[in-house]
């Protein structure tokens, strides 16, 4: 997978979580212009990126409280650390709970 369509399926699995929690007015913040640019000028392929994208779309026409906003990676890099270590993990996860590869940005973000 590539970091791109990683990123799309981060997004789209995201908006499942937080939909199946029945939370309203969440903003997502993607560091991926090329992702964010994609949701608002929605172009036409046939890739596995475009049909992702297509998914997000639609996901996000129904709920209207939910928004996507490009942060520079700078302003984001716990988003940027998880993006980069999702890319060389196997499999597809689920955490419950923060993981490792990005402790070290949380605290510097809390203190």
């Amino acid at each position: 997978m590539k970091v791109l369509e990683g990123e799309a399926v981060a997004l789209l699995d995201a908006i499942h979580f937080v939909v199946g929690n029945r939370w309203d007015r969440v903003v997502f913040e993607f560091n991926s212009a090329t992702l964010v640019q994609a949701l608002s000028s929605p172009g036409h392929g046939d890739s596995e990126f475009y049909a992702i994208v297509s998914s997000i779309i639609f996901q996000l026409s129904l709920h209207s409280n939910f928004e996507v906003k490009f942060v520079r990676r700078q302003a984001n890099m716990v988003t940027h650390s998880l993006a980069r270590a999702a890319c060389s993990w196997a499999s597809h996860r689920i955490f419950y709970s923060y993981p490792s590869c990005i402790e070290h940005w949380l605290i510097k973000d809390n203190s």
